[in-house]
């Protein structure tokens, strides 16, 4: 009786080994519209329920939302497309748009980190998710839309983007509009910060490989970016702003761009979340570019077609830093640190 007591013993023990085994060695890969995200310090992985969980904020900055945290209601929210998402920790509820629904999974915090399940929070931003069984891998693909903006004139435009929710500071929590900044710089100095955030975006954007000067382009460039910094592109390579805007100087050239952009904006469309916000609708065509693939990786308006008319809505990021008039190179009074989509990119009718 004890030796098959015991072989049962050995048997059990064996089977909890291969099972941890075979859970450690499971990982899951998770693509948007045919790249892996990459998850720098915290992983995927499949919950009790066989429900994949991710990280929340790179999974939501990948399909082109914001995320931001209240620590007291332990509540994520998601900004996207006009759509408010909303999950609670420990909870099976998704808030969209005021909506209750009710997933078969629920988030967690995981070392420090809050996982969502991915299917559920991929298709509330109006996604496709379709699950790899054999090989662990989750494939969404966006759902490109088309929107009409021929008819709209700019007026519109800008009532427009004024109704999508302001974008939280993490570490601020405060949000201050249009008219509170006027009052604190007065009007032409708001409407000096919004031509900045302009600027930058119909400078940056719009190139032509085939008549553009290098050496002019980099210095008009200059001008928006504080020399001892670094940016990081959507390639999340970090390069020091100096090195950033010569490699994509060169590029220009290398992938024989071309590139049409207008940024709609104006001095109602900006605010504060502790650094200066400029909203504005992006309308851009990419005529030319000799490799597509390198291009939407180095930046998501890169993800499109050539020849089409493509539009989304931007925040840029503009940052005071004191102390750059020490600088080699003379900048802006506000210096362009970010910028964040509001809504997918949509291909123009």
């Amino acid at each position: 009786m004890k030796k098959v007591v015991n072989l049962m013993v050995v048997v059990m023990m064996l089977t909890v080994m291969m099972i941890s085994t075979v859970t450690a060695e499971t990982y899951v890969t998770v693509t948007v519209e045919g790249e892996t995200v990459d998850f720098p310090d915290a992983q995927p992985f499949i919950d009790a329920n066989n429900r994949t969980l991710v990280p929340i904020r790179f999974i939501s900055e990948a399909l082109g939302g914001q995320v931001s945290w209240d620590g007291d209601l332990q509540q994520a929210t998601i900004t996207y497309d006009k759509k408010i998402i909303k999950l609670v920790i420990n909870k099976k509820e998704i808030t969209v748009d005021d909506q209750v629904q009710v997933m078969d999974t629920q988030a967690i915090l995981k070392d420090s980190r809050t996982y969502v399940p991915v299917r559920f929070v991929s298709e509330a931003m109006g996604a496709n998710v379709e699950w790899d069984s054999t090989n662990y891998i989750v494939y969404i693909t966006l759902k490109r839309d088309t929107v009409d903006l021929k008819e709209m004139a700019n007026e519109e435009i800008i009532q427009q983007l004024q109704e999508y929710p302001y974008l939280e500071n993490d570490y601020t929590k405060r949000i201050e509009n249009h008219e509170w900044l006027v009052n604190r710089y007065d009007e032409n100095k708001v409407k000096e910060f919004v031509e900045i955030g302009k600027n930058y975006m119909e400078t940056f954007y719009n190139v032509d490989y085939r008549t553009y000067n290098k050496t002019e382009y980099v210095e008009k460039l200059k001008w928006f970016f504080l020399e001892n910094s670094s940016w990081t592109a959507d390639d999340r390579i970090k390069r020091d702003n100096e090195e950033h805007i010569n490699y994509w100087a060169d590029m220009i050239t290398k992938k024989q761009i071309s590139m049409h952009t207008e940024f709609i904006t104006d001095e109602t469309c900006i605010y504060t979340n502790g650094d200066i916000m400029i909203r504005g609708r992006m309308n851009y065509i990419i005529e030319s570019c000799n490799d597509m693939e390198w291009l939407k990786n180095y930046t998501r308006y890169g993800n499109v077609e050539l020849g089409k008319k493509y539009t989304c809505v931007v925040d840029v990021e503009l940052a005071n830093f004191a102390g750059h008039s020490e600088e080699k190179w003379k900048t802006a009074e506000r210096l362009v640190t970010d910028e964040h989509f509001i809504t997918p990119i949509k291909e123009v009718k």
